[in-house]
């Protein structure tokens, strides 16, 4: 016996079977599965909450822009205040107006299967429910189509921005009219767990980086000349889109937790055709074969996962071409230098893939590694040259370390730097006596 069954013609994990939708299996533990990972209390967003700020898990994607364009800075490039404000205006109007509206044309697409979702409560998609589809799909593209007429009116207000506008309000969309057409074809057809990976699911794990690029190019865009450095604007398009495709598929591979209960270690899925999850499901051929935690909270990819993992690949070409990116943000560099520092780069990022328990440790070895060569070789800001890797990898670190009960949430260790104080904050401002009673309806 091998431990491995096939499944449309791929050998999967004996742990890791389809089972159809029903009741907990026999042998599940208490508290390996609640709806889905569903935490309990757990209350559905309002729609006016939604309308505000839809998916409040992914704005830290928002910080993408303003990291690159101080990675630039870093690097010694010539900005004024000028340029300061203008990327100001170009961030809130990509992260306020024209990213929202996109992920709501997302959401009112996928309204029905959301509906069906065990972890819909917690996933900030547009609210149900599925009798009021009609209001609630009304009362979105209406606030889509808001963003978008306000996006069209700053364009005509600063006119100096309206190309820096136009351009990234196209690539937005023109992303997300491929992913819609890919995930259409690509999802809905199947129950398998995993389901085969056809051609048009392997390409939404592709596309989804595509928006990364558009992010941090525009940032990059706004602090560099990158018409007169393509090489520089090569490496780093390449270093986004591997991250983004390396940061989505292992976010992908978590959230597919939510259709899974556990038995004694093995992973029992109950997934529907109607769920349109494949994208997400595909990638769990390559979770470990057992796990030690509900699924909700368990954390896979703390473990070594396959190098053929979509998330390993990826992650060893945004290691390599970040490396290559940090050296040429300063000044540009000669090939030697260039494949000296890709080297490194693939090197430490396959380190960092292959010894999961120790990241941290190989990281900064990693780091350090590189930051003497790049002093050596007479990098003239071999910190700032460093950067672009240190943070891919500081990345892969964090969402690494996520669990379904967890995306979207900072560190457990920084969370209470964040909520201590502003808890005192809290206090102060609405009374003791209201915070306690806030305290205990929580409870």
């Amino acid at each position: 016996m091998t431990g491995v069954e096939q499944a449309d013609g791929f050998p999967v994990p004996a742990s890791v079977r389809s089972a159809a939708p029903g009741p907990a299996v026999s042998g599940q533990r208490d508290g390996d599965r609640l709806d889905g990972g569903r935490r309990a209390g757990s209350r559905p967003r309002s729609l006016l909450g939604y309308l505000v700020m839809p998916r409040p898990k992914d704005a830290v994607k928002g910080l993408l822009m303003p990291f690159t364009f101080l990675l630039a800075v870093a690097a010694g490039a010539d900005v004024t205040g000028r340029t300061v404000v203008r990327a100001l205006i170009v961030w809130g109007v990509l992260e306020l107006l024209v990213y929202p509206a996109r992920y709501q044309w997302n959401d009112v697409r996928g309204f029905v299967a959301d509906q069906s979702h065990p972890a819909g409560h917690d996933r900030g998609r547009l609210p149900g429910p599925l009798e009021r589809v009609r209001a609630r799909v009304a009362a979105s593209c209406a606030v889509a189509v808001a963003r978008l007429a306000a996006v069209a009116v700053l364009a005509l207000v600063l006119a100096p921005l309206a190309g820096v506008v136009w351009a990234v309000t196209a690539a937005v969309f023109g992303v997300a009219v491929v992913y819609e057409v890919l995930r259409a074809r690509g999802t809905g057809r199947t129950a398998t767990v995993p389901p085969p990976t056809r051609p048009a699911v392997v390409a939404l794990w592709i596309v989804v980086g595509a928006g990364y690029v558009v992010r941090g190019m525009t940032g990059l865009a706004l602090a560099v000349d990158l018409g007169r450095r393509p090489a520089l604007a090569v490496a780093a398009a390449v270093a986004l889109w591997a991250f983004g495709v390396a940061f989505v598929t292992s976010r992908w591979v978590v959230e597919s937790l939510a259709f899974a209960a556990a038995d004694h270690g093995r992973l029992i899925w109950t997934a529907r055709a109607e769920h349109a999850r494949e994208h997400l499901l595909a990638l769990v051929r390559w979770l470990p074969s057992r796990t030690d935690a509900a699924p909700a909270d368990w954390a896979p990819l703390r473990r070594r996962t396959p190098w053929t993992a979509p998330w390993n690949l990826a992650l060893l070409v945004a290691g390599t071409a970040s490396a290559v990116t940090g050296v040429l943000l300063g000044a540009p560099a000669s090939p030697e230098h260039c494949l000296v520092a890709a080297l490194l780069g693939a090197v430490a990022t396959a380190a960092v893939v292959l010894l999961p328990a120790r990241r941290p440790v190989v990281l900064l070895a990693g780091a350090a590694l590189q930051l003497l060569v790049l002093a050596l070789t007479g990098q003239p800001r071999p910190l700032a040259a460093l950067l672009p890797w240190l943070a891919v990898m500081a990345a892969h670190l964090v969402y690494s370390s996520r669990s379904l009960s967890t995306i979207g949430l900072p560190s457990a260790r920084l969370r209470p730097l964040v909520a201590v104080p502003g808890a005192a904050l809290a206090r102060a401002v609405v009374g003791p006596a209201t915070w306690e009673a806030l305290r205990k309806e929580r409870r």
